[in-house]
C-alpha cells in the first residue's frame, strides 16, 4: 500500500469515528495529536534510505570523479565535497539569509542539467541539503564547486534532466546575502 493510501485510510477512519460521535473536547485533542504523530511516523518512515552500501558507492564514484579531474575537495561528516576556486570576504552565508548566486549543475557524466547567468536569489532554508551546507560554508564572493551526493540531493527523485540517485556537481559563485 503507498504512503499516500495508507495516511488517507488512517485519516479517512479517524474523521468517521471523531465526527460520527460526540467527543469531549479532551477526546477530541487526544485523537488529533495520535492522529498527526502516526502521520509524521508513517512519513518519516517511509522515506527513502541508503544502506551503507550504497554510500560507499556513492563515495567511490566521487573519489574516482575528483582524482580524474585532478581536483582536491574537501569532506563534510555529511558526505559534501567542495573545493574553492575564490574564497569570499566577509560573514559566512547563514540558514535564514537569502542568497544571490550563478551556478551551473552537471551530473558527473557531463551533462549540464541547468545553468544561471544572470543572478538568480534562492532563499537558504529551501535548498536541497548539499547546496543548504555549501552556502554556510562561504561568503559573499565565493567561488565554491561542490559535489552533492544523492543523500543531500534530490534522492530517489526523478527530476526533469536528473535520474533517481544522481550525484550532482555545482559550481557556484555568491554575488549577494540579505
Amino acid at each position: 500500500m503507498l504512503l499516500e493510501q495508507k495516511v488517507y485510510l488512517f485519516y479517512a477512519t479517524y474523521s468517521k469515528f471523531t465526527f460520527g460521535a460526540r467527543l469531549s473536547n479532551y477526546t477530541y485533542k487526544i485523537m488529533r495529536t495520535f492522529f498527526l504523530m502516526t502521520a509524521l511516523t508513517t512519513l518519516f518512515f517511509s522515506c527513502q534510505t541508503y544502506t551503507e552500501n550504497d554510500l560507499n558507492e556513492f563515495e567511490a564514484k566521487i573519489k574516482a570523479w575528483a582524482t580524474k579531474k585532478d581536483i582536491v575537495f574537501e569532506r563534510t561528516d555529511s558526505g559534501l565535497y567542495y573545493h574553492y576556486l575564490k574564497e569570499g570576504t566577509g560573514p559566512k552565508v547563514k540558514y535564514t539569509d537569502s542568497v544571490s548566486v550563478l551556478f551551473k549543475g552537471k551530473l558527473l557524466n557531463g551533462t549540464l542539467f541547468e545553468m544561471e547567468k544572470e543572478p538568480i536569489t534562492f532563499a537558504v532554508k529551501d535548498m536541497i541539503g548539499g547546496w543548504k551546507e555549501g552556502l554556510m560554508l562561504s561568503e559573499k564572493g565565493s567561488q565554491i564547486q561542490i559535489i552533492v551526493p544523492p543523500q543531500l540531493g534530490y534522492g530517489n527523485h526523478k527530476l526533469d534532466k536528473i535520474p533517481s540517485n544522481s550525484i550532482l556537481f555545482y559550481e557556484i559563485e555568491i554575488v549577494g546575502i540579505k
